[in-house]
């Protein structure tokens, strides 16, 4: 049975189910529902066990010991398996399982027999876990100031975002010393600032997708990443110079072809559903000629850099504006 993660009772998902399915991309949504779930086994004197799928299966007599326990007579166990996938199924007949088990997956496509099981079974629960858009993270930081009675305006929830790649994770840990240190029913700014903080920095295919889709508002969170985390110029020209290529390739796959969605279903090897959406914003703000000189200008910073180590960091951070901007097409790049 589908249950939204966002409308979870978890008493009664412990009083009502044997098995807990829990999958997705959301690796800190999964997190909070696993801990929160932990804490009503302990209230009710089960122990938990933490095992991956494939050390469960190297070592089957684990399994076979926890299926056939005793619960009546012997200490009450959760087995918590995570990293599964539809050969667990070879190994559990869930459809038919009397003990309790919770199964964390990653993404399950919509063919999966185990996503499938636990959809349609009405003692299995499934709870999909998608990521967190801005808009719900906002709304999760709004409600949880409202609940412990403070306020704050809706443009200071703004201007944290706007400079922060905040997370579920995040979230929640500022809300906690929030509740610790705050006495006052009205929050500044600086008090905001320095409980929410991001953990979790963009990785250099997130940062090349936003440069070469040109989105201002997510570069102030890269820039603002910089400082909590150490980059290297090299880290992001790599897989940047890989973006422009494949959107290079996609242009040239078909000459002919004017409509940029028509080549994208067309192009072999077929791009990845997520990222189709992205890569066409991508071609819309970006023609093959200027693709090849964007190229040509990652070069000529590249060298600009390595000469000029010391002020590399600078350097780069003024390039990346420019990509933006796509001042890029039109500044020099050179030591001399």
């Amino acid at each position: 049975m589908i249950i939204k993660s966002f409308s979870i009772d978890y008493e009664k998902l412990f009083n009502n189910y044997k098995v807990i399915l829990i999958y997705g991309e959301n690796y800190y949504l999964k997190n909070e529902i696993v801990e929160k779930l932990n804490n009503i086994y302990k209230k009710n004197n089960y122990k938990n066990t933490f095992i991956k799928q494939d050390e469960l299966l190297n070592k089957i007599d684990i399994l076979d010991n926890y299926l056939n326990q005793d619960s009546l007579f012997g200490e009450k166990e959760i087995l918590i398996i995570k990293d599964t996938s539809d050969k667990l199924l070879n190994y559990i007949d869930l459809e038919n399982l009397d003990n309790k088990l919770i199964i964390i997956s990653e993404s399950l496509q919509k063919n999966s027999k185990l996503r499938s099981i636990a959809e349609k079974h009405k003692l299995i629960s499934c709870i999909p876990c998608y990521d967190d858009d801005e808009k719900t993270l906002q709304s999760l930081l709004r409600h949880g100031i409202n609940s412990l009675g403070l306020k704050v305006s809706n443009e200071t929830i703004d201007q944290l975002f706007s400079i922060n790649k905040l997370n579920r994770s995040d979230i929640n840990s500022g809300l906690t010393k929030l509740q610790l240190i705050s006495k006052d029913n009205i929050l500044d700014n600086g008090i905001l600032s320095s409980l929410f903080n991001t953990t979790s920095s963009f990785d250099a295919f997130q940062i090349s997708d936003i440069l070469l889709s040109c989105n201002k508002k997510e570069l102030k969170k890269i820039l603002s990443s910089f400082y909590h985390f150490s980059f290297n110029f090299n880290e992001v020209l790599g897989p940047l110079k890989y973006k422009i290529k494949r959107l290079i390739s996609i242009y040239e796959f078909d000459k002919e072809e004017k409509s940029i969605s028509s080549l994208l279903t067309k192009y072999k090897p077929p791009i990845f559903w997520k990222e189709k959406s992205s890569v066409q914003t991508q071609m819309s703000m970006w023609n093959v000629d200027q693709l090849n000189t964007l190229l040509d200008k990652i070069n000529h910073i590249e060298i600009l850099c390595k000469e000029n180590y010391e002020v590399s960091e600078t350097i780069f951070n003024k390039f990346l504006l420019d990509i933006i901007t796509k001042k890029v097409l039109i500044n020099t790049y050179s030591s001399h």
